[in-house]
């Protein structure tokens, strides 16, 4: 038992020094911000702008940054998020990254989950383990031991997989130096492009997913989904009205601290359930926990909402060009930007594949900007 609470006080002391890293690196000076690091026992925490990490961890490593890279061995697992990411180092443990762009050109002896706009396994990678990717754009060349999962846009694939191969994407391409021991099941709008020289030993089984087919009677854009549309218009006119400078207040921040939003948001996403479910654990932190839980749940769409208000925020200022306004009719004129804004955000989130990874980027960047915003307006003076 005594272990267990160990583990549960070292995961929870990872993702606080995570999150404080991550605050500090962007709130201290230009010239001292380029990566601060962290040793927690054997694993290695490190934040900042500019992360690079040679000497490698005898622990676990856990990055985040505008720029990422590691090329000295890790012998637990790794986990990476940033705006580029570039994993030359060979992991003893697992392999978790999420960024703009990722390649992965080391070996991991475990499995690796990977999501990113662009995400590479290189010639030299390997993973012994399960690879399973989710991007817009994919390129798998290196070895994978197990099984190989992609969602994408698009996919190529030009390395060798020992097991079975699962892609949903709008476009397939198996290159000539492809070899697959396993089944390749493709879920697309049109068949895999595949080169001479491939080998897929299992067979390949095509299912046809189109997503643009009977395009009005898709669920996407069914009457329940106009009906939710109309309930971010009417939550968002209330929001505006309720916290006048909301949309100025996130947008400044979304404009200021782009990186520190989004990394704090996407904390904020992943520790706060992690943290209810060790309340849970503790029987006495249920009621506290049941508290958090209502809070979380009410913040992932208020997040969304302010990145559509921010964004509201940004084509106001451009199209008044100067001309100031009243504080009614600025808010009147706002409100009318952000039902454009939400209508615009909906249809865009309803194309396939994309539409999930700007939902998705929309909510973290949205939290974190509340975040920051609500600090910063409680510090300031009556």
């Amino acid at each position: 038992m005594r272990c267990v609470d160990t583990r549960r006080r070292r995961a929870l002391s990872a993702l606080v020094t995570t999150l404080c890293l991550v605050l500090v690196s962007q709130t201290a000076p230009a010239a001292e911000r380029s990566a601060l690091a962290h040793n927690l026992g054997n694993d290695l925490f490190v934040a900042g702008s500019e992360v690079r990490v040679t000497d490698g961890s005898a622990g676990d490593a856990i990055l985040a940054g505008g720029r990422v890279s590691s090329s000295g061995a890790v012998q637990g697992d790794e986990v990476a998020t940033g705006g580029e990411i570039n994993l030359d180092a060979d992991v003893a443990g697992g392999l978790y990254a999420a960024g703009g762009r990722v390649r992965v050109d080391g070996k991991v002896a475990r499995n690796a989950r990977i999501a990113g706009g662009h995400v590479e396994l290189g010639p030299d990678a390997g993973v012994q383990g399960a690879l399973s990717i989710g991007g817009g754009e994919v390129t798998v060349e290196g070895h994978v031991g197990k099984y190989l999962q992609v969602g994408a846009g698009r996919t190529r694939i030009d390395g060798h997989v020992d097991g079975n191969v699962d892609v949903t994407s709008g476009e397939l391409n198996v290159g000539p130096h492809a070899v697959i021991d396993g089944v390749l099941t493709y879920y697309g709008p049109q068949p895999a492009v595949i080169a001479d020289g491939a080998q897929i030993r299992g067979g390949t089984h095509y299912i046809e997913r189109s997503h643009w087919k009977r395009l009005g009677h898709h669920r996407g854009l069914g009457t329940g989904s106009w009906i939710w549309l109309a309930g971010w218009i009417v939550a968002g006119t209330i929001l505006l009205a309720l916290w006048p400078g909301f949309a100025h207040a996130v947008s400044e921040v979304a404009r200021n601290q782009l990186w520190l939003a989004l990394l704090l948001g996407f904390g904020v996403l992943v520790c706060v359930p992690v943290a209810l479910v060790f309340l849970m654990l503790t029987i006495v932190g249920i009621p506290l926990a049941l508290l958090l839980l209502f809070a979380y749940l009410l913040l992932l769409p208020l997040g969304y909402l302010a990145s559509a208000a921010a964004i509201g925020e940004w084509l106001l200022a451009r199209m008044r060009s100067g001309v100031q306004l009243v504080t009614r009719d600025r808010i009147l004129v706002l409100i009318g930007v952000l039902i454009g804004v939400l209508i615009v955000l909906f249809l865009l989130t309803r194309v396939p594949l994309l539409g999930g990874a700007l939902r998705f980027l929309l909510i973290i960047a949205g939290v974190g900007s509340l975040v920051i915003a609500s600090a910063a307006r409680h510090r300031a003076p009556a």
